[in-house]
């Protein structure tokens, strides 16, 4: 079954279509089959509550109580520690 991932940002444009498509290569290359879904860091708690994600990337700051994981995805726009995001992401997944 697919791991499901949310990625949020401020408006649900750009920012999360970057990330988004980041994280969806790096799960095609460790062999992980994931889903993602973008969504603006203002309604990641509803979708949250509705899609059940796995994990949440957000690469701003998103309101607590979502009960999911949350990985600060800033790395991936800015590649200043990546590894180490990519990391917390693998563990979260269970690779």
């Amino acid at each position: 079954m697919a791991k499901k991932i949310l990625v949020a940002c401020g408006t649900a444009i750009a920012t999360s279509t970057v990330v988004a498509k980041k994280i969806e290569k790096i799960c095609k290359e460790k062999g992980i089959d994931c889903m993602t879904v973008q969504c603006k860091a203002s309604e990641a708690l509803s979708k949250a509550k509705t899609l059940k994600p796995d994990v949440i990337v957000s690469t701003t700051q998103i309101p607590e109580g979502s009960g999911v994981p949350v990985i600060n995805g800033r790395s991936f726009l800015t590649g200043v520690k990546l590894q180490e995001t990519i990391d917390e992401l693998m563990e979260v997944l269970g690779k």
